[in-house]
């Protein structure tokens, strides 16, 4: 890829975001009020979760909308802040606390966050950029690692 097409997918990643997260509260309670249904899956068909932690430093309940992949062992979800260089607030939160809450689609459950290291990284990445390459194009922006967390039902 050159620079220019780097430049290019870097303002693509950038508008999505702005237009993202200006209208990530009316996206979440839109998501919520229908259920899931017909909210639940972003342009290219890349599914999505609603996740909420507790705030490290507030103690209050975060909720951010994330595209997904399914894993045999739960969802997985990477914090590529689109492309951005912070790390996302909900990856700091989820170091803090592992305990978070998951909406995918109809489906509502307490989860465990795990983060997904080493060989098994690079099995979860190969297959998360397979299926939605565009976090190959965040990965090549961003200058920091990204990570990848595995979100595991609770046992009920």
């Amino acid at each position: 890829m050159t620079g220019a097409d780097t430049r290019s997918q870097g303002l693509l990643l950038g508008a999505s975001n702005a237009t993202m997260h200006w209208g990530e509260g009316l996206y979440i309670g839109l998501y919520r009020l229908l259920g899931g249904r017909w909210v639940d899956r972003w342009t290219g068909g890349m599914p999505v979760l609603l996740l909420t932690t507790t705030g490290r430093r507030s103690g209050l309940a975060r909720t951010v909308a994330l595209g997904h992949l399914q894993t045999g062992r739960g969802l997985l979800v990477a914090g590529t802040n689109g492309g951005r260089e912070p790390v996302p607030g909900w990856v700091w939160n989820l170091r803090a606390d592992p305990t978070c809450h998951v909406e995918a689609g109809r489906e509502r459950y307490n989860a465990a966050a795990e983060f997904v290291e080493d060989d098994e990284y690079e099995t979860h990445w190969r297959r998360l950029v397979a299926e939605y390459p565009i976090y190959q194009t965040a990965r090549d922006i961003l200058t920091r690692p990204v990570p990848l967390i595995l979100l595991r039902p609770e046992d009920k």
